[in-house]
């Protein structure tokens, strides 16, 4: 069980139903209102959003996606549109939910707003049984009570909700923050699911497109970009393996040089390898490094077939043969497991065929040996 923070559009969805007037929406997948003033966000669970840039006020709804365009020139792809609240900076109320062993706790402050942190003197602090909810002044009784109900229905683990504007019996949320317990997601029927988890930041394109390749495959698929224009960079198979190539980079004073780590594993198809194969090469001929080694490595594999994978590796290569071998890259491998030695072999060959062979070992030789080498070869 962890905590995993959902998008600010699906927490208000969650608490004020349909009477929720926000926008989800990314480039051609929501049709935007064509009247009123918005305000625009980055809805991508990030913290002090609008200390970073990734909040816009009073937008006019002609000019909403035109607001995103930055941002998603920068990565981002999740944002929401909301009707513009006209109000005074004396209006704003800061409250948070937060389960702990004991209950709720619940911590309210009259004054809200960016700067709260800054005056922990204002905020009080209640600890709350949700089945026996007590007042918070300040706060409507009937929305505090809702709230709660829909904080337990709804496996709820903290909700932020800064600022918080209160006219009377009107409450309005300006800005609301919700982790989710994971394994919440199974008794919630849908009312959370996957698609409304977020990341802390935006992905990098590859990042993006190996996660969509995930989706369609029960093998294992991952991949981070750790630096653009490294020189070092991992086509890793196997979860124990793979850090251990990683940290011997990192142990030779490498960690800044390192491209991507990620790895393949779970028995990936051909087809499958192929395709995460390009997008590790792409990361390759995109890094503006003097020199640069792909590194090919991984433990002893138990049910990865390595001819089938290295034939989708050859695959990938053969693609981009003229340009790796233009920009001076050389590939160094260190594999073992199910048909090793073919795999090997062919491996081997092709390599030495299309010039790019910088070395190639199997598991007779010690698991970092290919990374080492590939450190000789880029440092100047």
């Amino acid at each position: 069980m962890s905590r995993i923070k959902i998008t600010e559009y699906r927490a208000k969805k969650l608490i004020l139903g349909d009477a929720y007037q926000g926008i989800s929406f990314t480039e051609g997948k929501t049709a935007l209102p064509k009247t009123g003033r918005f305000v625009v966000k980055v809805d991508q669970g990030i913290k002090k959003r609008f200390k970073q840039g990734l909040v816009v006020l009073d937008v006019p709804a002609k000019d909403i996606a035109t607001v995103a365009v930055p941002w998603k020139k920068a990565g981002f792809t999740g944002f929401i549109a909301e009707p513009m609240l006209p109000h005074e900076a004396a209006e704003e109320q800061y409250l948070s939910l937060e389960r702990v062993r004991s209950g709720i706790r619940v911590l309210h402050a009259r004054e809200g707003g960016v700067d709260i942190e800054a005056h922990p003197e204002k905020v009080k602090s209640y600890l709350i049984d949700p089945a026996r909810p007590q007042d918070v002044p300040g706060i409507p009784a009937d929305f505090l009570r809702h709230l709660l109900d829909v904080f337990e229905k709804n496996f709820f683990a903290f909700l932020e909700i800064n600022p918080l504007v209160v006219r009377g019996n009107e409450v309005h949320l300006l800005d609301a923050a919700a982790l989710v317990d994971s394994a919440g997601a199974f008794f919630v029927n849908g009312a959370w699911s996957e698609e409304d988890v977020v990341t802390t930041q935006a992905k990098h394109p590859v990042e993006k497109r190996v996660a969509a390749l995930q989706k369609t495959t029960p093998a294992s698929l991952k991949i981070t970009v750790m630096n653009p224009n490294g020189s070092l960079f991992f086509l890793l198979s196997g979860g124990g393996g793979s850090i251990v190539i990683a940290d011997e980079a990192a142990l030779k004073g490498m960690g800044k040089d390192i491209g991507n780590y990620g790895e393949y594993s779970g028995g990936p198809t051909r087809e499958e390898t192929h395709l995460y194969t390009r997008e590790v090469l792409s990361l390759v001929l995109a890094s503006k490094a003097q020199r640069k080694a792909l590194i090919i490595a991984g433990g002893v594999a138990n049910f990865t077939d390595i001819k089938a994978t290295f034939a989708g590796i050859i695959d990938a290569l053969t693609e981009s043969a003229e340009k790796l071998r233009t920009a001076g890259v050389k590939v160094f491998v260190r594999r073992g497991g199910p048909n090793e030695a073919a795999g090997l072999a062919h491996m081997r060959e092709y390599l030495e065929g299309a010039r790019l062979l910088g070395s190639i070992h199997g598991s007779d030789v010690p698991l970092t040996m290919a990374v080492d080498e590939a450190i000789n070869f880029v440092r100047p």
